[in-house]
């Protein structure tokens, strides 16, 4: 695919190479186990997400989906990768004996007396080394580039590669809190969470979950200490009662390392799930000290206000505050959730940590699912197709325009006509998709996957069969749709949901996955659709797509280029539009002459639907439109150009196939471009639609793009509009209906071909739109 970019744009895109070049080394080092070397010694947590596990560690990756993906309150900081514990160990002469132990903790039978010796011994090592080269530097770097860390506190913590993702490592690692933001003094603290990897205790957790295996890695998070007022931790499940839609939070006065440890008592409450969770129970017990940072660095306990002893360390409001987030969270990792949380004096909720919760099944759980499921409402049996695994339940939200996107609820099911990469936003908050058309190789599929959300598309009907606010589960699993909650269906789903012994094939599977497949580069309307932001094989593939779209457009201006060695023949139609049509071949019929081709002699499938909407009755009028003076002088003064390149067109012309059209042309003062492939493979078919300018002023000439932009939108186009220029896009429809929106964008190229000159009021351009879609061509004449 970049070989044929670059040969189609002419040698440009050669950027491309080294980005592929690194991917090949990404996956060869997934394979080989060796994507510890790869990438910078220090990263920002904005810069991270789950497809960087391999370099910065379950628990950094973690907090940096829920930065990125999620916009979830987590405190600023940076991740020491596992690169620089790879320079330390080289740095400091301990190649050999990690070597040695790493080789006796993957051999089952291996003495656990010598593999304690050697770990106390890398221990001491780690905790007296010196810096590799650089990387005093780089966190000088790092912190002059984050500036809301200067002169913070920081708590610096474990994050080794398996730490939780499917396995918590709780309480396994140092972490070393109100550390001076300051290289050296991150350093050693840095030295301190190294050389617990290899305490008794890790490596006896380490033999007992990865049999077989030895390699040992590990990043650090930095991030600044929330001064917090009161902390502790979130399960999203009640793990005592799993079959129940209950969450319970555990919390203190002070610093939430008391609560982990069990050292201080404690508050608890259970919440109801919900979009508005409630509050079931509370206990509050009596608090008489907590855990504070310290004047000289770490925690210390000091006694409290003899007001605080009995008062709940949450609010009303603040509980129910964090709970809503605690259910963003569950709902982005699409699995039960242990969070650490803490909220500051002035009420603000920061998200610690997040990781899998472990929900051990029930014997009522575990009840056989097809009589707990035996005649329950259904709404859809096998009728559509699975495009992302899993089971979600919740209250519909039917999306039909922006503005429904703009206020979806969390923790709805999203019911939408199309598949669309539009959705991207609010898949995170989703409990479920369903649509009506769509494609498991679509985009908004992909999207799904990657987010985890269960998703069935190609459900004809289904928006008319549901209300917003019913709900309905989503078992994206057997191809079903349920009227209600079935909760015993999602109980039993979230119940098998974590595999604790995951083989490393398995988990390496994972990260290959996310390397190949994963989708960053989702909408080219969106900023950042840059070659340099490709993180994923599929990312390339998506970033050529769009680009080599984009060189045939540039290909259909350059009329000398297409018309040397007479490859265009003249078109002959019953209205006047002098499009030259460049065959790539079926795109006209064997017998077509070799100038004004009839209509007939058109096989190409959206080639033929535009000019049979173009010559749809009504649609080509033939009456001059009332011009005025102003109207003439603004056209001198303002010609149509195209923004995107500042330069006029020449001949109309039409580069087709079979089932591909590429359209340039130019009627009056106006400029069009359609580009469209409509074949069977649905998710390989797409609309491109670009219309600017204009013979009248240019507040006429923006008052029909809106009046456009206003049909493209009922049409579920994508837009972006510039004043004159409107720009739409289209993707993944099955051929008929393909042909269908480009017959209807035939008749729109006709019906306002002349029409700015009408555009004396916004009022009449929302009138005109409003005829177009009801099929009142004649309003024109009017």
């Amino acid at each position: 695919s970049i070989t044929a970019l670059t040969r189609l744009t002419g040698g440009r895109h050669t950027e491309l190479w080294p980005i592929k070049e690194r991917l090949d080394q990404r996956l060869a080092a997934i394979l080989q186990g060796r994507e510890d070397r790869l990438g910078p010694p220090v990263l920002s947590l904005a810069e991270v997400g789950l497809a960087d596990v391999g370099l910065v560690g379950g628990k950094s990756a973690h907090l940096g989906a829920m930065l990125r993906q999620g916009g979830l309150p987590v405190p600023p900081g940076f991740v020491i990768t596992t690169r620089a514990f790879q320079e330390l160990v080289t740095e400091n002469g301990l190649g050999l004996i990690l070597t040695r132990f790493q080789e006796l903790l993957a051999t089952p039978g291996a003495a656990a007396t010598e593999l304690v010796s050697l770990g106390q011994a890398l221990a001491t090592e780690m905790a007296g080394c010196r810096p590799p080269p650089g990387l005093l530097d780089a966190l000088a770097r790092q912190l002059a580039s984050q500036p809301e860390l200067a002169g913070a506190a920081l708590a610096v913590r474990s994050s080794a590669i398996e730490e939780d993702m499917d396995f918590s490592f709780a309480g396994q690692f140092c972490t070393v809190l109100n550390v001076v933001a300051e290289p050296a003094a991150i350093f050693a603290a840095y030295r301190q969470v190294a050389a617990s990897l290899f305490a008794p205790g890790a490596i006896s957790y380490r033999r007992h979950l990865f049999p077989g295996e030895g390699t040992l890695d590990l990043a650090v998070c930095c991030q600044q200490l929330v001064p917090a007022r009161s902390s502790g931790v979130l399960f999203t499940r009640d793990t005592a009662t799993p079959d129940q839609e209950v969450m319970v939070v555990v919390g203190a006065w002070g610093q939430g390392e008391a609560v982990v440890e069990g050292a201080l008592p404690t508050d608890t409450f259970r919440l109801a799930k919900g979009e508005a969770p409630q509050v079931l129970a509370q206990r509050i017990a009596r608090k008489v000290s907590g855990r504070f940072p310290a004047a000289g660095g770490g925690l210390e306990e000091r006694p409290l206000d003899p007001d605080l002893a009995s008062a709940p360390c949450l609010s009303p409001d603040e509980l129910l505050r964090l709970a809503r987030i605690a259910g963003q969270i569950e709902m982005l990792f699409r699995r039960p959730q242990d969070i650490e949380w803490a909220v500051t004096e002035e009420g603000n909720i920061f998200i610690l940590q997040a990781r899998p919760l472990f929900v051990p099944q029930r014997a009522a759980v575990r009840e056989p699912l097809a009589e707990a499921l035996a005649g329950l409402p259904l709404l859809a049996d096998r009728q559509g197709r699975i495009a992302s695994h899993g089971v979600g339940a919740g209250p519909v939200h039917r999306v039909r325009s922006d503005e429904d996107l703009a206020t979806f609820p969390d923790g709805a099911v999203l019911v939408a006509f199309r598949s669309s990469a539009r959705y991207a936003a609010v898949i995170p908050r989703a409990a479920a998709v369903v649509t009506e058309i769509g494609t498991p190789a679509s985009h908004l599929a992909t999207l799904c996957r990657e987010m985890r959300a269960p998703c069935l598309v190609g459900l004809p009907g289904i928006m008319a069969q549901v209300a917003d606010g019913e709900e309905i589960t989503v078992d994206a699993e057997d191809n079903r749709i349920f009227r209600g909650r079935v909760q015993a269906l999602l109980t039993l789903r979230m119940a098998d949901g974590m595999d604790l012994h995951a083989s490393r094939e398995i988990r390496t599977l994972s990260r290959l996955t996310a390397a190949i497949s994963q989708l960053s580069l989702v909408d080219p309307l969106l900023g950042g659709f840059r070659a340099e932001a490709c993180r994923s094989l599929h990312d390339v593939l998506r970033f050529t797509h769009e680009t080599a779209v984009q060189a045939l457009i540039e290909m259909g201006k350059n009329e000398r280029r297409l018309l040397a060695g007479n490859f265009a023949r003249r078109l002959a139609l019953p209205v006047p539009t002098g499009i030259l049509v460049i065959d790539l071949g079926g795109g006209l019929a064997p017998e077509a002459p070799a100038n004004d081709v009839p209509l007939a002699a058109v096989d190409s499938i959206p080639f033929a639907a535009i000019l049979a909407g173009m010559l749809h009755p009504g649609v080509w009028h033939q009456t001059a439109m009332p011009v005025s003076m102003r109207d003439l002088m603004a056209s001198m003064f303002n010609p149509a150009v195209d923004l995107a390149n500042r330069q006029y067109t020449g001949h109309n012309v039409a580069i087709i196939g079979a089932d591909y059209v590429n359209l340039c042309f130019r009627l009056g003062y106006h400029f069009n471009i359609i580009d469209a492939l409509a074949s069977e493979v649905d998710q390989n078919n797409h609309i491109y639609f670009r219309f600017l300018g204009g013979v009248t002023d240019l507040t006429k000439r923006s008052r029909r793009a809106a009046m456009i932009a206003q049909i493209l939108k009922a049409l579920d186009f994508r837009l972006e509009t510039r004043g004159d220029l409107v720009i739409a896009r289209l993707a993944h429809l099955p051929r008929q209906e393909m042909e269908h929106t480009l017959n209807i964008l035939g008749r729109l190229v006709g019906f306002t071909r002349q029409l700015d000159v009408r555009m004396e009021s916004d009022d009449r351009a929302a009138a005109y739109a409003e005829a177009f879609l009801a099929g009142d061509y004649g309003v024109v004449r009017d």
